[in-house]
């Protein structure tokens, strides 16, 4: 699923790189791929289209302004959380971002999301009982900063 998602996303880039601006933020949350991570974007026109690599995952996804001020953006996330002491997940989610200083600058960034969150079945480290997978819908806040 990761993968048809993957080309979905870069099929929808622009094919001319003309007049595209790149970005590159720090932040935690989905968006950022787990506790803390980087994302690195392509803007065009009014929207951005990013890829996050993080601790412990990466995601892929896109944003795009829905206000005239150019305060608030829309989008969605994809990624995958790999496990350490517990199985790989994915998730997709649907985000709302505020940008404190405006779509097209460098500042702060606050998001949050609502989506699923699918984890594989695993065995736990020190034990011989199987995890089953699960599949639950999550909400997430995201915090990031980009320059």
């Amino acid at each position: 699923m990761f993968k048809k998602s993957l080309l979905i996303l870069l099929s929808y880039l622009p094919i001319s790189a003309f007049g595209a601006e790149f970005e590159f933020s720090l932040g935690a949350g989905f968006q950022y791929s787990g506790i803390i991570g980087t994302q690195f974007s392509v803007k065009h026109q009014d929207s951005k289209y990013f890829m996050s690599v993080g601790l412990p995952g990466y995601s892929v996804g896109m944003q795009t302004i829905v206000s005239d001020d150019e305060y608030h953006s829309v989008g969605f996330s994809l990624g995958e959380i790999q496990g350490i002491f517990d199985g790989d997940s994915r998730y997709g989610f649907i985000t709302y971002n505020y940008h404190l200083e405006g779509f097209k600058d460098s500042g702060w960034v606050l998001g949050a999301g609502v989506g699923v969150y699918d984890e594989e079945s695993y065995t736990p480290l020190f034990s011989n009982q199987r995890i089953n997978p699960s599949r639950k819908a999550m909400f997430t806040l995201d915090v990031g900063y980009k320059f």
